[in-house]
This record gives structure tokens, C-alpha cells and sequence, in this order.
């Protein structure tokens, strides 16, 4: 029956190339009958499409990680989402968390170098739409150790909220009319910017 479904769901796919499609629906049998589960050939067709953008190699190295590692017992069948985070794994790329930790510690390595008077330009978009609208090197400047700890906790959870929705969320703060920190000081009068 299975194989019925295999061959059904060759056909339906367009202009791929008939080897990756075999490899493909061998994976994906595999991780099925490792879990105790079924595939149908819509589910086959849908991951298929949804997984195009990775190679057969990176969704059998997925595929082999989630047979290694895997606990949970449902779903049978490993969902589309569990597959793409084991091939990223398996990729070397980093996850949201810890590009955001990362780029905590360059904010805290700016202010223990330059002080509150840092005014370092972050190439990481959301660190700084974040350093210019949501906090400032000024104040934290003036924060004790205590609070830098949890500041870095609430920074850590904004950057993976943001970065997740990062053109939309920041095309919109654009366009609110939101004012970076650093252009506000222009706008005091005597600054020189009036």
C-alpha cells in the first residue's frame, strides 16, 4: 500500500528530478515505519514542497538526527517543523536564541569598553532597532550589576520576538514615525541640530 502511495506521489510532483523524489519518499518511509507511523501521499507531496529548499543530503542528515534523538511519541511521524530543526542543526546554523545571546554579549562588551557614552552602530538589525528604541547605552550605563542581569534576560526575549518578524516589525517602526535615540538628541534645543 505504501508503495502504491510512493509511486502516486511521484507523479503528482512537478519538475523535479525523479531521484531526489525517490530519496526523498525512501526518508520520509523511513522515518514512518521508524515511529510507527503512516505517510499519505498529500502529506508526502506537501513536505516535499515545504522541504525543496533543502538538498536530499541535509533532509537524510535531518532525518538520521530525529532517529537518533527523537523522544516524543507523538506524532507518529516526525512533523514538518521537527524535520526542518534537525536539518538546521545538522547545518551548523545558529537558532534565534543564539544569535540573541550573541549579540547581548556585543551590546555588554560595548558598554564595558566605551561606557554610557557608547554610540556603536549594530550591523544586526533588530539589535539595532532594539539599541535605538527600546533601551540606550545611557542607561545602562546607570544600572547595577542585578539589574544589567535582567535587562540582559528581556533583551535576550524581545531580539528572538523581533528577529523572528524582522521586515515587517521593523518596516512598521519605520513608517509609526519612531525616532532612533541618537537623532532624538538633535532635535534638544542647543544640540546644534535645530
Amino acid at each position: 500500500m505504501l508503495w502504491s502511495v510512493i509511486n502516486l506521489f511521484m507523479e503528482t510532483l512537478m519538475e523535479n528530478n525523479i531521484e531526489d523524489k525517490k530519496k526523498f519518499a525512501e526518508i520520509l518511509k523511513g522515518l514512518s515505519y521508524n515511529f510507527g507511523g503512516r505517510i499519505e501521499k498529500e502529506d508526502l507531496a506537501l513536505r516535499f514542497k515545504i522541504l525543496s529548499e533543502y538538498s536530499i543530503n541535509e533532509i537524510s542528515k535531518g532525518a538520521v538526527l530525529l532517529i537518533k534523538t527523537r523522544t516524543a511519541t507523538f506524532p507518529a511521524i516526525p512533523t514538518t517543523k521537527e524535520i526542518i530543526d534537525a536539518i538546521e542543526k545538522t547545518s551548523g546554523k545558529l537558532d534565534m536564541h543564539a544569535i540573541a545571546v550573541l549579540e547581548a554579549d556585543k551590546v555588554e562588551k560595548n558598554l564595558k569598553y566605551f561606557g554610557r557614552e557608547c554610540k556603536t552602530e549594530f550591523k544586526n538589525k533588530t539589535t539595532q532597532y532594539l539599541m535605538t528604541q527600546r533601551y540606550n547605552f545611557f542607561k545602562l550605563g546607570m544600572m547595577d550589576a542585578e539589574s544589567l542581569k535582567w535587562w540582559r534576560k528581556e533583551f535576550i526575549e524581545a531580539h528572538q520576538e523581533i528577529a523572528g518578524q524582522e521586515p515587517a516589525f521593523l518596516g512598521n517602526a519605520a513608517k509609526a514615525g519612531l525616532i532612533p535615540v541618537k537623532k532624538l538628541k538633535n532635535l534638544l534645543p542647543g544640540s546644534g541640530g535645530d
